[in-house]
């Protein structure tokens, strides 16, 4: 246990000093009183806001996932309704923000996809790129590429799909490359589809494609020479 050393047993000894240095010290804190009060009291509404927003939205959140429960159903992809399509649009809507919202819009993009509605399904895909997730953006870009090609803009579909290669593994990364091919042909882009031939070509590929890549690959080479 510490000693208590003469100057601290004065000072407890006294209780005027005591009183004293107190006073000293509020008479220093006293100009700044009102501004500490101010400042305690911004602090106190800013975290009760704070609290009382995060309680709104929680429940706005249950809320969505409750509404959205009734209307998946109806969203049926084996059997595409253009009325479920019309639903989806509704809640997106109601909810937007939502983490809820943000399925739905996916589930709407899916079936308008499958309505060959690409045009509109593009549109939905496109609000789901945030550039936070690239996982996320990854999917989107995959499902958004889908999109161009049903509308016939194969070099657009190329452009979107490009970033997926990117961050796929194989064997997806290859089944994306060969899509990116494929789709710069129809683009009259030989050049840009001979790379990627070439590419397939450099990775390891199932000996029983192997003639098939090297004819695509001489045909695109021999077209980009014209």
């Amino acid at each position: 246990m510490a000693k208590t050393t003469p100057r601290r047993r004065s000072a407890l000894d006294n209780p005027e000093e005591v009183l004293n240095l107190a006073q000293r010290l509020l008479e220093r804190v006293r100009p700044y009183a009102k501004w500490l009060v101010l400042a305690g009291v911004v602090i106190a509404v800013g975290l009760s806001a704070w609290g009382i927003n995060s309680m709104i939205k929680e429940r706005r959140q249950e809320k969505a996932a409750a509404a959205l429960a009734q209307v998946t159903p109806k969203a049926d992809l084996n059997a595409p309704d253009a009325a479920a399509a019309k639903a989806l649009e509704k809640f997106v809507n109601e909810y937007a923000g939502t983490r809820t919202a943000r399925d739905a819009q996916l589930m709407r993009a899916n079936l308008l996809y499958r309505l060959t509605q690409y045009g509109e399904a593009a549109k939905a895909y496109e609000s789901l790129l945030d550039g936070r997730d690239p996982g996320w953006d990854t999917l989107v870009n995959e499902s958004l590429s889908y999109c161009y090609e049903g509308m016939g803009n194969f070099k657009k579909a190329a452009e979107v799909l490009k970033p997926v290669a990117g961050q796929s593994s194989d064997p997806l990364k290859s089944e994306v490359m060969r899509r990116l091919a494929m789709l710069y042909e129809q683009a009259k882009e030989p050049k840009e589809a001979a790379a990627y031939w070439a590419k397939l070509l450099d990775q390891p590929p199932d000996p029983a494609l192997v003639p098939y890549l090297r004819e695509k690959l001489a045909a695109a080479e021999a077209q980009g020479k014209k």
